[in-house]
């Protein structure tokens, strides 16, 4: 339990957490913007708001599961900043939504029980079944999830006008860095943990991992549709306001370039074989 952790683990969990202030929502000048454009900044941030609801649960299952199988405690300090993180996240997503339509929020901002991507975790006490449950949600939900939520809000960021919804990305984005480091380095330490059964096990797991975040987050675009056409991110213009908002195309690009030059490159590093399983995946 108190074996160290190497690299961004032990400062993760020993460092004090810098909190920008909570974003003055009260000086969003809403009548701004016209009504169609601050329904879909709503609908947007809505979204992500029950996104971030759903990782405070799953890092809270993973944490769980880890305290029984014993781990070293800064692995279970970095967990819980992770768990504060997305409270925070979807605090601030969901009031960002509610400013710029509170109308379409009230529909919109709905929190359903929350659901995980993956089994219940193993009962009892049986210490590996534990790990290798762990490590098939951490490659889930940090390895993926979080490495691909980086870019994406590093985009909603730059493309956003007004300064309330781009100061909100900026603070979701400085943990975002924190959490994928995270999935990467605790997967790491897992695996050698592991026997020899477990890997094919989280290979299978990327196969429909893969397929499923890309109907979730490709918005049913196609790699081979945005294949020899160059789709740039470019800081938002004044003249036509943005409040934190991707399109469609946006989503998918960076979707597919995060999984080609980030995501295959680090499963390779850890000897898991992304390539087969983002072949093998189930296409849209």
């Amino acid at each position: 339990m108190l074996d160290a952790c190497s690299g961004s683990l032990d400062a993760m969990h020993r460092g004090q957490i810098r909190r920008d202030p909570w974003p003055d929502f009260a000086s969003f000048d809403r009548e701004r913007y016209p009504a169609e454009l601050r329904r879909t900044g709503a609908v947007q941030w809505a979204a992500r708001a029950r996104a971030e609801y759903g990782s405070v649960h799953q890092f809270t299952q993973v944490s769980h599961a880890l305290t029984t199988a014993r781990v070293a405690l800064p692995l279970l300090g970095s967990l819980a900043r992770l768990i504060t993180d997305e409270v925070r996240h979807a605090e601030i997503c969901a009031a960002m939504a509610l400013a710029c339509d509170p109308e379409a929020s009230a529909r919109t901002l709905r929190f359903p029980p929350p659901r995980t991507p993956w089994p219940a975790p193993p009962s009892g006490h049986a210490r590996e079944p534990l790990l290798t449950w762990a490590a098939r949600a951490i490659l889930v939900a940090c390895c993926l999830g979080e490495t691909l939520s980086r870019p994406m809000l590093e985009a909603i960021a730059t493309r956003a006008t007004d300064p309330i919804a781009e100061g909100v990305a900026r603070q979701i984005l400085r943990d975002e860095h924190l959490h994928a480091t995270f999935g990467w380095e605790a997967l790491a330490r897992l695996l050698p943990q592991l026997g020899p059964g477990a890997r094919p096990k989280l290979e299978h797991t990327l196969t429909w991992a893969f397929g499923s975040f890309e109907r979730s987050t490709a918005c049913g675009i196609r790699v081979e549709e945005l294949a020899g056409r160059e789709i740039e991110i470019v800081p938002g213009d004044p003249s036509d306001p943005n409040l934190g908002t991707l399109t469609d195309e946006h989503y998918a690009a960076i979707f597919f370039a995060t999984i080609e030059q980030e995501i295959l490159p680090k499963l390779a590093e850890l000897e898991l074989d992304g390539e087969t399983a983002w072949a093998q995946r189930a296409r849209i």
